[in-house]
């Protein structure tokens, strides 16, 4: 039975306009086919012997097509761009957009975020609660009832782009009074998983710190320095005693389940070499602050350790520092740095142990042979992945679609950026002051010399743009604390210095193809600290009280920034 055709069904022949030649039967010329309409006009004469519903049929056709070509290029636009937004969303120091002048979207006064949950909440504590915000519009999501002086975690370091990129699933809060402190560890829904009570004789006294850590656990240090972190005497000879005198212990360092107490594993810190006097202690005249060159012109004195007595408890890792007393584990208990006795103290001690990504640390280290300071990059199970003896590689606070091929790294204190293979080889170096690699995107890296900003091509260390950091109108100088980039630009927050030594905090916005700058001035005597969140631009800043160093800031404000 033949097949009917469909009446709805328009056909145009689309074969070629003419057949291809072909023998006679006499071997002669080719004999010439007949000449055929071609396919137009074919296709025009069935459109005119269509009926009204077969064409209405056929520009249906034709239209949807039309709309398929075109919104199919949109969709595809649309799906690159998302593809775009996810990767800034899930890069160290990637914003989405800073193309435009910033403003705040939502402002929190009091102290600065102690932890980041997934899609983009942060944490803060309230009063005698830890509360959930929406880093995009500030909205409340939840609020945990505590008790008083919340201190939760793991807290991302302010300087530290990759720490605030690692989102912590738990958060872990201490609270109550001094002498009654209890731990409640939250899931990230603000559901209470477990609490527990921390005894004093346990977990407090002057010998005891403790600290809320990733994954629901607990840094816990004992360590008797047997000296105080600062010390007043009158005279030379008190001052020179009360250091001799000092005898420290060895530190005990563990962490610990938060809800059950039990041990997860020790932090080594090994033991203290008695330097003391000689490497960590500074005396400084209490009156104005000012360091005296001898032990004879500082009366009254006040001595102070350093590195003080700190605990670290990111997202990234968990380690102690006292004077020269040292250790840093990632949170899953991989030993990074065991630093004692004088090299604890040259090389920065645990806080110069630094994420750079996820799962890779750069630990410091010092060449033998020539006593240079430098760097070793470290996996997460602790092995050595790359060993820079001379030089110190860098981590920048921010990094979008970064050149994996190229690892960047200072040497000659600062004096110098190198490029390197990720076997430590050197490809290229560039000589000018490098104190520090900002921020990477793509193959441009922002560095920060001693004035300027300067975008580095990282394929063979040509500089691409120079722009200076301090604003020519009456600030003498600046100095860069972290950066943001959108992989088209970069935002550097910088504290400056006018003529009366007055700090401003100001934010540099630079094109990182052309170098163009724009500066945006933030509140006085404040010091700004920039991270992303889920895409968006953070912003902790920083008080520093009159007649008072940096160190003795306080975090005052939290708020999230975009473009007007």
């Amino acid at each position: 039975m033949a097949r009917r055709r469909d009446p709805g069904m328009v056909s145009f022949d689309v074969s070629s306009d003419a057949d291809a030649g072909l023998e006679g039967d006499d071997g002669g010329a080719p004999a010439v086919a007949e000449a055929r309409p071609g396919w137009w006009s074919r296709a025009g004469e069935r459109w005119h012997r269509a009926d009204p519903r077969q064409r209405r049929l056929f520009a249906g056709v034709a239209g949807g097509l039309a709309i398929v070509l075109v919104g199919g290029t949109a969709v595809g636009a649309a799906v690159a761009s998302h593809t775009q937004t996810e990767r800034l969303r899930n890069s160290p120091g990637g914003v989405v957009s800073l193309e435009g002048e910033l403003a705040a979207v939502w402002r929190v006064e009091g102290g600065g975020v102690p932890v980041v949950l997934p899609d983009g909440l942060v944490v803060l504590a309230e009063g005698d609660d830890a509360v959930a915000l929406d880093a995009g519009t500030g909205e409340e999501r939840w609020r945990a009832a505590l008790g008083a002086d919340p201190v939760c975690g793991p807290q991302p370091r302010l300087e530290s782009g990759v720490e605030w990129a690692m989102p912590s699933e738990l958060v872990t809060c201490l609270h109550g009074p001094t002498d009654e402190r209890a731990v409640t560890v939250l899931d990230a829904a603000g559901d209470v998983v477990g609490q527990r009570e921390l005894p004093g004789a346990e977990y407090g006294g002057e010998d005891r710190d403790v600290a809320p850590a990733a994954d629901g656990g607990l840094l816990v240090v004992e360590h008797d320095t047997d000296m105080p972190d600062r010390l007043d005497h009158a005279t030379q000879a008190g001052a020179r005693a009360a250091i001799r005198r000092v005898d420290p212990e060895e530190a005990r360092v563990h962490v610990e389940d938060a809800v059950t107490g039990d041990v997860r594993f020790e932090v080594p810190t090994g033991a203290p070499s008695g330097r003391l006097l000689d490497e960590c202690a500074f005396v400084w005249d209490r009156s104005d602050g000012s360091f005296p060159r001898s032990f004879d012109q500082a009366t009254p004195f006040r001595i102070e350790v350093s590195p003080p007595r700190s605990l670290v408890a990111s997202p990234a890792l968990v380690g102690y520092q006292w004077c020269d007393v040292g250790g840093a584990t990632t949170t899953t208990g991989a030993v990074l740095v065991e630093s004692t006795g004088e090299d604890a103290v040259f090389l920065g001690g645990v806080a110069a142990v630094e994420a750079y990504s996820a799962d890779r640390f750069v630990v410091p280290s010092q060449d033998p042979a020539s006593g240079e300071i430098g760097s070793d990059l470290v996996g997460a199970d602790g092995s050595v992945l790359l060993e820079s003896p001379t030089r110190q590689v860098a981590t920048p606070g921010a990094s979008v679609d970064a050149d994996e091929s190229v690892v960047l790294a200072t040497d000659g204190f600062g004096q110098a950026l190198t490029g390197l293979d990720p076997a430590g080889e050197e490809l290229w170096r560039l000589d000018h002051e490098a104190a520090g690699v900002l921020a990477r995107a793509g193959d441009v890296a922002v560095v920060a010399g001693n004035e300027d900003l300067v975008g580095v091509d990282v394929t063979d260390g040509t500089e691409r743009w120079r722009v200076a950091m301090s604003a020519p109108e009456g600030r003498p100088y600046a100095w860069p604390t972290s950066a943001v980039t959108d992989g088209d630009r970069v935002t550097v927050a910088l504290t400056a210095v006018t003529g009366d030594d007055d700090q401003v905090g100001e934010l540099l916005t630079v094109d990182l193809a052309t170098g163009t700058a724009s500066r945006e001035r933030l509140g006085a005597g404040t010091v700004p600290y920039l991270a992303a969140v889920d895409g968006h631009l953070l912003l902790q800043e920083l008080t520093v009280p009159p007649d008072s160093w940096v160190e003795e800031a306080d975090l005052t404000s939290v708020s999230v920034l975009a473009p007007r």
